[in-house]
């Protein structure tokens, strides 16, 4: 923490010193856990002040703009490799709010926040449920310090300063926002499977017997069966949960590589 101290005054660093915090804000922007709204942000505030000087060591001197119009373009590009890393995250938790959203809506759990408008939470109750999974996968996982760790490594890698590029860059992260499709789909696969066999069984049986009232028995029915299947599929949302989010990091890196390398003249 000394020589941390000693290098943060030393001549130069203080340009490195605002670029790394711009990437480290970036970061706490998306990445799970550091984003939470929870955290105050006095203290989110010092937090980047405190690791953008243990950080600032590992950048070395980085020329400070000879203009002021040219300050603002390294401040950009450095708060968005930040918010790189913490997207390549931030899309897996998406993707588990996205199938809870779906699974809520197809077993009628939606209906609660509909029905008692006065309950002051911010949407289903089984979104929440899943949030909380999700964020105890990650912080299981030792998630917000990988996240750190990451991004101590792109300081490393891609000093600060260094150019990207903004024509593959963003097709690169479109393609990478459209994992969240496809995770949340996995996610949600097992509960709409048995809900779309449950419907076409209630749709059988009421054919076959006109006078069972198959509409009376179908919000019971789904109800039941979407929530056996939610439990039973539990196990396996956590186990690609902690895959997917240990997968991210090496996304990180090779979407970084992908901007930076692109982005060198």
């Amino acid at each position: 923490m000394d020589a941390a101290a000693t290098s943060l005054f030393a001549p130069g660093a203080w340009p490195s010193f605002v670029l790394i915090s711009a990437r480290i804000s970036g970061l706490m922007m998306l990445s799970p856990f550091w984003s939470m709204v929870s955290i105050p942000r006095p203290s989110k505030g010092a937090l980047i002040v405190v690791l953008a000087a243990i950080l600032t060591p590992l950048a070395g001197t980085v020329p400070f703009p000879d203009r002021v119009l040219s300050i603002p373009m390294p401040l950009m590009m450095e708060f968005t490799i930040g918010l790189v890393i913490g997207l390549t995250a931030a899309v897996v938790a998406h993707a588990l709010m996205l199938a809870s959203e779906v699974i809520s809506m197809q077993t009628g759990l939606s209906l609660g926040q509909v029905l008692t408008p006065n309950l002051e939470t911010g949407g289903p109750a089984l979104s929440q449920l899943y949030w909380l999974l999700g964020l105890a996968v990650f912080i299981g996982i030792d998630g917000p310090v990988v996240m750190l760790q990451a991004l101590a490594r792109s300081i490393v890698d891609y000093p600060p300063g260094t150019s990207i590029t903004f024509t593959e860059g963003p097709m690169a992260v479109l393609d990478l926002t459209g994992a969240v499709f496809r995770y949340a789909i996995q996610i949600c696969a097992p509960v709409m499977v048995a809900l779309t066999l449950a419907n076409i069984l209630m749709a059988i049986l009421s054919r076959a017997v006109p006078q069972l009232n198959a509409m009376a028995m179908a919000f019971g029915v789904t109800l039941s069966i979407g929530l056996l299947m939610i439990g039973l599929s539990l196990s396996l949302v956590v186990r690609a949960l902690a895959k997917w989010y240990g997968a991210s990091i090496g996304s990180a890196d090779g979407l970084l590589h992908l901007m930076i390398r692109s982005g060198v003249q």
